[in-house]
């Protein structure tokens, strides 16, 4: 995390892969880097390992809940709903310009609301900043890679 971030990406939690290795989205299958690239938030393809060089781009990323699983599943309600008084301290502090969902599932719990539409939310969760839903990476969602990438250049384009 860095003030002023361009973007702040809000994953439900690390995978369990992700957790032993100490980076996010770092599964097998996640696409999250790829998608960074692709869609231009990134000049070129960066590995989980070197997700401290999103700095460079404005870019930072965090999760609602801090505890490895194999699954969002794995997490309950109220864990999801405890996680967002620190995500709310994060972006008090750090003031990103945009804070993106990694799917609808992540926004849902963080605003307590029972649906959401892709792209940027009529109203943010905090403040002076935009938050914008993109398709969950995970290799496991079913959306098209071309549908997510959709998403992820509107935030680029969105972020500038």
């Amino acid at each position: 995390m860095a003030p002023g971030l361009r973007v702040l990406f809000c994953g439900f939690n690390p995978g369990t892969r992700s957790g032993a290795i100490g980076h996010n989205y770092a599964g097998r299958g996640n696409q999250f880097w790829r998608l960074l690239a692709d869609s231009g938030l990134t000049p070129r393809l960066l590995a989980p390992e070197e997700d401290r060089t999103m700095l460079q781009y404005g870019l930072g990323s965090t999760n609602l809940v801090g505890r490895a699983t194999p699954s969002a599943a794995d997490l309950s309600r109220a864990e999801l709903r405890a996680g967002v008084g620190p995500l709310r301290a994060l972006v008090e502090t750090n003031r990103p310009r945009i804070v993106a969902y990694t799917g609808k599932g992540v926004y849902l719990a963080a605003a307590g609301l029972g649906q959401a539409a892709w792209g940027e939310q009529p109203v943010g969760l905090f403040d002076g900043v935009v938050d914008f839903v993109v398709p969950s990476p995970s290799g496991l969602a079913r959306l098209p890679y071309a549908e997510k990438l959709r998403w992820f250049a509107a935030l680029a384009g969105r972020a500038g």
